[in-house]
């Protein structure tokens, strides 16, 4: 009975994280729950999750990366290598490529990633390069380079502390190295040579209010001597609610008013700058009486100001506005800013913007005072990109103590001298105590979302494997593919984790597989270690959607990406990738070695 309860829940939990109905963290927590309300799993077996090193780990390298971001490390290092790449695309490409790809190796992947998107766009609009160009590049060679060491992704660390926990001898800082090096050499030559042609070309324009075709729904409304609203406030006149336009700037004798919006009379001549549909504005122009003039074309210069400016956000992974509204955030009284528009999966959204739920991604138009976007840009809530701003304020005194942090942790992990997780976690603590990062920005810091999601899921892995379930699927793929010899089945396994890492979290899929990769070393007498290593491989390797992998849904909004140009640019490499890793992992990982300690 409990095989068929731990069926079901595993039935409904792919369906939530595929189709996200609610966030993959609460459906984690709401599986954990499950197996443990149903009596599959006790109390302890429920919540051993959260004390498994692989969430610890993966916190504490999270709060070493931030280190090295907060104190200057990583920019000072972009910004010297970018000055080698010359004006030109492929040299950009290049810089871009190696540079992201090393250091995906070492802080985690998605964190590099974030790091370099706003640096990225800056490059290629200083260079007249297409941001698409490489965007998607940047977000690959992220994947790849994570693929390189054990704590380049969370993935490998989630895979690594499952094969511990079953006995097995620990991953080494840098047992992937030798082909996760094969693949990235691989990857940025096919990205420099074929991939670059496949990319498109979009988002070339200097003005967001044409990149988001804001023009059609941006207009002027003039305040004629006998409208009702003359003496009202636009908090009495409520035309956000009643007419469903949001007014973004008012001027009074062809200067901008520079008191609080919402508590200015109106007086007959005042031009209210309005964004809505065409239907909704022209409603208001008859209601309230206002004149219209559909010859003006408003763009960036008419939403700036010496104080006030326009920026893009990325809604990033550990944003506290996912799952919420605008509305619910309370967005323009907690920033102090106007969404204008917000950019989802390669299209505009063109419902009422107040009503949308926020997905980690979603890139926002956002006009406010520079002062507020200087503070946007400094949130852990948003990437602010495509907006002249000064330079984050960044520790830079404590810059040489963050490298030699980092790299002792690095050191003492590779001459196992302590378990990666205890080094991990010194070396966060150590980034505290020394003041490279304070306390606030060190939990900040930790993807607190990824954190449930990893110990919800391993539950579900663990009620696998106590069932019965996970030999009982392990020997039905043997069934289908063992006859062609330990190679087709992990060829077979390396596709399976694939597909289920594009429609699923990477780091779900990483915990729900390894239990069977286990079982089917169990079932052909060979050592697990290989099926391991192939579902640490193929969960990364999420080329084909914008969605499979954290760094492909943040330059998708960015990048002005289709769904399409995904799959158009990651076959040939998802496809590379899953043969190459085929051969090779036997290879370095033959299936007759035992590594049991």
């Amino acid at each position: 009975m409990d095989l068929v309860i731990v069926f079901i829940i595993l039935a409904a939990a792919l369906v939530l994280f595929t189709t996200e109905v609610i966030a993959v963290d609460l459906t984690a927590i709401l599986i954990l729950a499950a197996l443990v309300a149903t009596g599959v799993l006790t109390a302890q077996e429920g919540v051993a999750g959260f004390s498994n090193p692989a969430p610890i780990t993966v916190a504490a390298v999270l709060v070493l990366s931030a280190g090295l971001i907060k104190t200057g490390a990583v920019v000072r290092l972009g910004s010297r290598l970018s000055r080698l790449g010359g004006s030109g695309e492929i040299g950009q490409m290049t810089v871009v490529l190696l540079t992201v790809g090393v250091l995906s190796a070492f802080i985690n992947n998605t964190a590099a990633v974030a790091m370099f998107i706003p640096m990225v766009v800056g490059l290629a609009k200083d260079r007249h390069i297409s941001p698409s160009k490489l965007l998607m590049p940047m977000s690959f060679a992220g994947i790849l380079g994570g693929l390189c060491t054990y704590i380049g992704t969370s993935t490998n660390i989630i895979v690594g502390s499952i094969l511990e926990e079953h006995g097995y001898a620990p991953f080494r800082m840098f047992e992937f190295s030798r082909l996760g090096i094969l693949l990235l050499a691989f990857g940025v030559v096919y990205l420099l040579v074929l991939g670059r042609k496949l990319l498109p070309a979009r988002r070339t324009e200097d003005a967001l209010t044409d990149d988001y075709r804001l023009r059609d729904y941006l207009t002027e409304l003039v305040v004629r001597p006998n409208s009702r609203l003359i003496g009202k406030t636009l908090k009495q006149s409520n035309l956000s609610t009643a007419q469903d336009v949001e007014v973004l700037d008012i001027r009074r004798a062809g200067h901008r008013l520079s008191s609080i919006l919402l508590d200015i009379k109106l007086a007959a001549g005042d031009v209210l700058i309005v964004k809505g549909n065409i239907e909704n504005i022209l409603r208001t122009r008859e209601i309230e009486g206002l004149d219209i003039h559909p010859e003006v074309k408003l763009g960036d210069q008419d939403l700036k100001s010496a104080d006030v400016g326009l920026a893009e956000g990325v809604i990033s992974p550990r944003s506290s506005l996912v799952g919420k509204t605008l509305v619910e955030a309370d967005f323009r009284k907690r920033f102090q800013a106007t969404v204008l528009a917000i950019r989802r999966h390669g299209g505009q959204i063109r419902e009422k913007l107040g009503r949308v739920v926020l997905h980690v991604g979603d890139t926002l138009l956002i006009q406010g005072r520079r002062d507020r976007l200087q503070s946007l840009k400094e949130s852990p809530d948003f990437l602010l990109i495509m907006e002249d701003l000064p330079t984050p304020r960044y520790r830079k005194r404590k810059m040489t103590a963050a490298v030699l942090i980092f790299l002792t942790v690095i050191v003492v992990a590779a001459l196992n001298v302590m378990p990666i997780m205890v080094a991990a976690v010194l070396g966060a603590v150590a980034m505290i105590v020394t003041r490279c990062l304070t306390i606030q920005e060190a939990y900040a810091a930790i993807d607190w979302r990824i954190i449930m999601l990893i110990a919800g899921t391993l539950s579900l892995g663990k009620a696998l494997e106590k069932t019965g379930g996970a030999t009982l699927i392990a020997e039905r793929l043997i069934d289908l593919v063992g006859p062609h010899g330990p190679v087709a089945v992990l060829a077979a396994l390396f596709l399976l984790t694939v597909l289920m890492t594009e429609m699923m979290s990477n780091s779900a899929t990483a915990a729900l597989l390894t239990p069977i990769a286990l079982s089917i070393g169990h079932t052909l007498e060979a050592d697990p270690r290989p099926f391991a290593v192939c579902v640490a491989f193929a969960a990364s390797a999420s080329f084909l959607s914008p969605i499979g992998y954290q760094t492909n849904t943040l330059v998708y909004g960015p990048g002005g990406y289709r769904f399409t140009d995904y799959a158009r640019v990651g076959l040939p490499i998802t496809l590379v990738t899953w043969l190459l890793a085929t051969l090779l992992i036997p290879a370095f990982w033959p299936f007759e070695a035992s590594q049991v300690p």
